[in-house]
């Protein structure tokens, strides 16, 4: 086929085969021949197009184990294009690189309390950790396509209908124009064009746990929120402030402003204060566990309560997505898979109750799911369009 079409189903595979490489490698090319439908020949041209685009390796063939020739692995570069995540927390600041197999290649982290700065003050405290992530990609020679960064934050839509930050009721911001400034720091560390994303941490850590899935996603760090998975694709515009539901008439105070929010008992901030420990988020990321978890794993009653209350309210707030969705499953993530049985128990017994309620599953990337599904996000471009993504405007 040739011309206007032509291109379009060659870009159309270009895109399939570059998807199903950095879903599946080491894949040979017989392999990508048998799961994208095409004729080998066609893959073969195609694969070699990624090649000498910088984006696929050949690794070479393996060894046979049957009759006939071997067969030639490839995968993606690791000197390919790289996407890099910043997550801005309470008392810290970290970052990471990811490649386009969804590799970690650096991590960064500085400590700061954020919760005394003013966004401008945040984004500059950052400065340190870009420096540094950037510098790593360039003596690599990795082209960065991008930086993503995930806030928990209530969302507004910008003209172009881009994520617009209203409020940070963890860091108690209003109206921050964090894409603004991220651009201007990038600016000055000489990081000139780079495309920089904004949006919620769930939505990010959901694209990183739930790939070919049909679930509802419920997790965060911070703050608590959920979204819907179909087919592997993140509707963003879902269910991204689930945390500010009001789940109790004359509830809680909540840091948005309102009152009876879930966020107001399901929250880090409002489940630590419940077992009488301060708001934390750094020993989470440094070891995979934070003192509430601790606490709740040694039976302190505190603890306990408060998940069980925690446990109560989210199946109640729950109910009325769960109907009108109808996911296959739900998955719960970060912080909240943490907390392990003494959530999981009461949670699907009370969702039991309710209705007839979906398997619930534990996310496995732990505290790192948003900041590595923010950096893998601003690689969907490559992926969507190998050989064409360099060029967009």
């Amino acid at each position: 086929m040739s011309g206007a079409g032509g291109r379009t189903v060659r870009q159309h595979n270009l895109a399939l085969l570059m998807g199903l490489i950095c879903e599946s490698a080491p894949v040979t090319r017989v392999e990508l021949a048998e799961r994208a439908g095409l004729t080998k020949v066609t893959v073969t041209n195609l694969v070699g197009e990624l090649i000498d685009a910088g984006l696929v390796q050949d690794l070479g063939t393996t060894q046979r184990t049957g009759p006939g020739r071997p067969a030639g692995r490839v995968a993606p570069d690791p000197l390919g294009p790289v996407g890099i995540g910043l997550q801005l927390e309470v008392d810290h600041v970290a970052g990471c690189v990811v490649d386009l197999s969804g590799r970690v290649r650096r991590r960064e982290l500085r400590r700061a309390d954020l919760r005394r700065m003013s966004p401008a003050e945040a984004v500059r405290a950052a400065r340190p950790v870009l420096r540094r992530l950037f510098d790593h990609a360039t003596t690599a020679g990795q082209l960065v396509t991008g930086i993503a960064l995930p806030v928990p934050a209530l969302f507004g839509r910008d003209r172009e209908g881009l994520p617009l930050v209203r409020a940070v009721p963890s860091l108690g911001w209003r109206d921050a124009d964090l894409r603004g400034l991220l651009t201007g720091e990038l600016d000055a560390l000489g990081a000139l064009g780079i495309d920089v994303r904004i949006g919620g941490p769930v939505a990010f850590a959901a694209g990183a746990e739930c790939r070919d899935a049909d679930v509802l996603y419920v997790g965060g760090e911070a703050e608590i929120g959920a979204v819907l998975v179909q087919d592997g694709v993140v509707r963003h515009r879902s269910a991204g402030s689930w945390g500010h539901v009001p789940v109790r008439a004359r509830g809680r105070a909540c840091p948005c402003g309102r009152t009876g929010c879930l966020e107001a008992y399901a929250g880090r901030a409002a489940m630590a204060r419940a077992a009488g420990l301060a708001e934390t988020a750094l020993p989470r990321l440094l070891s995979g566990t934070e003192p509430f978890a601790e606490r709740l794993a040694a039976g302190d009653r505190a603890a306990v309560r408060a998940t069980t209350e925690v446990a109560r309210l989210l199946a109640d707030a729950l109910a009325g997505p769960l109907a009108v969705l109808d996911p296959g499953a739900v998955v719960l993530g970060g912080r909240l898979a943490a907390l392990g049985e003494p959530l999981l128990d009461p949670l699907g017994s009370r969702l039991a109750e309710q209705h007839t309620s979906p398997p619930l599953h534990v996310g496995t990337l732990g505290p790192e799911a948003a900041l590595r599904g923010a950096a893998s996000s601003v690689l969907a471009d490559v992926v969507a369009d190998p050989l064409g993504w360099s060029d967009r405007p």
